[in-house]
């Protein structure tokens, strides 16, 4: 029987009873959205996971299980939302914070943390980085978008990285499966020894004030939880940590006007340090082929028209592909109803299995084709960015009703399904905002819809053809779609105007090449 000792993935929780049970290693994935890390997480696992939702929240939870070396039990490798920070201003950032310190209800603090680190971005993702090292866990870093990075003349010298960041660095090419054995003979090594910690320092008050609140009346709490409580805008909970923190800040005011920036400028002057020991070469001049076609996209004339040519491209190519296989399914249950009906007597039997099930089913499923296609051109839009410069285009717009930029998304998901549209609204991190894009999701036209317009529209317009190309249903059903956003439109200007009266925060999008 393998023993705790002699097993790596396993952990034996503290305590004094020597039979205790082994649990297996806990390992948490995080990075900065776009930086890989679900892909890896999806090729790790093998798609062997389980998705939920965080008690009391809809964030998803998902958690798969990875096999770190063979002949050893599976660890438990959970994916944390995509994030640029740990200081929780939204609910996926809470999240990502409780599960890092435990505190989730049935869910163990993690063994070993990795770091998701996009190579073609390694600045602004190390910002992430800094933080998860202040919590004194087991980090190691994946280095993905390695052959990107290479295509764009950077090169990242791993042993360098890691012996900056105190940290193990393994470079990743999730498309070609490589680097993976490597990552996991690296999360086991971590696990058996201490983390080394931050590596950056504030000045040396500074450092003396948190050393204090880190050990305040002997409960002792991790540096970042320290520079939360130090630096944050509200104070934190419990009468001897306000105290202590109020006296602390009164303290360092008096020394340095302008103490609150010093964090901040801390952690980017030793990020460029990092970054100039690590990185050899610098990117290629000029501009990207993404970059050239985002002024395409994203230009303030061109952009919007772009986006109107795509959404009637969309619905003009729904209304005419699914035309045949909406008349092959209509044509197959009706000959399936005839040829029941043939073997039956009339009576109630007959009637119930010809005109009430078979008809009935026929007449759902016959707008099949359709649904599947919306869904088909959603998932393309998504996959290749261009959600991401629509709702960029769309935060002009959302922003003189008083909504955010990041209300586009749930949104435009509220055409497949008003529910995935509603529960996407958890990245807004303004409650307001929150609540009023949820309250004008159910105007958007969703699938369910759909074929309600294509019958009508079908009934009245069937045939019909402008300029000899364009169908007057796919004109009509792109009508009814911009009624229920220009009705959305309205309803959000009065709520936000009124009884959800709050500013709005700046959009920050990440932009996936």
């Amino acid at each position: 029987m393998t023993s705790a000792l002699e097993s790596p993935a396993l952990i034996t929780p503290s305590g004094n009873d020597a039979a205790e049970t082994v649990r297996p290693l806990m390992i948490a994935l995080a990075g900065n959205p776009n930086a890989g890390k679900t892909t890896l997480f999806n090729a790790l696992t093998g798609l062997r996971q389980k998705v939920a939702n965080y008690p009391g929240v809809t964030v998803e939870r998902k958690e798969g299980t990875w096999t770190l070396a063979p002949g050893l039990p599976t660890a438990r490798l959970i994916d944390l939302p995509g994030l640029y920070s740990l200081d929780a201003a939204s609910i996926d950032e809470q999240i990502a914070r409780d599960v890092i310190t435990g505190r989730i209800p049935d869910l163990p603090a993690p063994d070993v943390i990795v770091a998701v680190v996009d190579a073609t971005n390694l600045e602004r993702n190390l910002y992430l980085v800094t933080q998860l090292l202040e919590y004194g866990r087991p980090l190691v870093i994946a280095l993905t978008m390695v052959d990107l990075a290479q295509k764009r003349k950077i090169e990242i010298d791993e042993k360098k990285l890691a012996e900056a960041l105190g940290a193990t660095a393994v470079p990743v090419v999730v498309t070609q499966r490589t680097g993976f054995e490597a990552l996991a003979e690296a999360v086991l090594n971590a696990s058996k020894i201490p983390a080394k910690g931050a590596g950056w320092r504030l000045s040396e008050m500074a450092e003396r004030e948190l050393a204090v609140l880190s050990g305040n009346n002997g409960k002792s709490i991790n540096r970042h939880t320290a520079l939360r409580d130090l630096y944050a805008n509200e104070l934190p909970e419990g009468a001897e940590r306000r105290i202590a923190t109020e006296q602390a800040r009164g303290r360092l005011s008096k020394a340095n006007p302008n103490w609150w920036q010093e964090p901040l400028l801390a952690r980017y002057d030793w990020i460029e340090q990092v970054a100039a020991k690590s990185v050899r070469g610098k990117a290629t001049p000029g501009l990207t082929a993404t970059e050239r076609i985002d002024r395409i996209l994203t230009h303030r004339f061109f952009g919007p028209l772009i986006l109107i040519a795509v959404m009637l491209l969309v619905f003009q190519t729904i209304f005419s592909w699914a035309s045949l296989p909406m008349d092959l399914i209509d044509r197959g249950f009706g000959r399936l109803g005839e040829g029941v009906g043939s073997l039956l007597q009339p009576g109630l039997l007959r009637d119930l299995l010809v005109d009430g099930i078979i008809a009935g089913v026929g007449g759902v499923l016959v707008f099949l084709p359709q649904i599947l296609l919306l869904f088909f051109f959603i998932a393309i839009l998504e996959d290749t960015g261009y959600m991401a410069r629509a709702a960029f285009l769309m935060d002009r717009l959302m922003r003189g009703v008083g909504l955010h930029g990041k209300a586009f998304m749930p949104l435009l998901s509220s055409f497949a399904c008003a529910i995935p549209g509603i529960m996407a609204t958890r990245t807004i991190e303004n409650p307001k905002d929150r609540l009023a894009t949820i309250m004008i999701a159910p105007f958007m036209s969703c699938s369910a819809r759909l074929p309600v317009y294509t019958l009508m529209i079908g009934a009245f317009f069937s045939g019909n053809m402008l300029f000899g190309f364009l169908s007057i249903g796919a004109l009509l059903i792109m009508a009814m779609y911009l009624l229920g956003i220009f009705v959305a439109i309205g309803v959000a200007w009065i709520l936000k105007r009124t009884i959800l009266k709050a500013p709005t925060p700046p959009l920050v999008l990440e932009m996936p090449p």
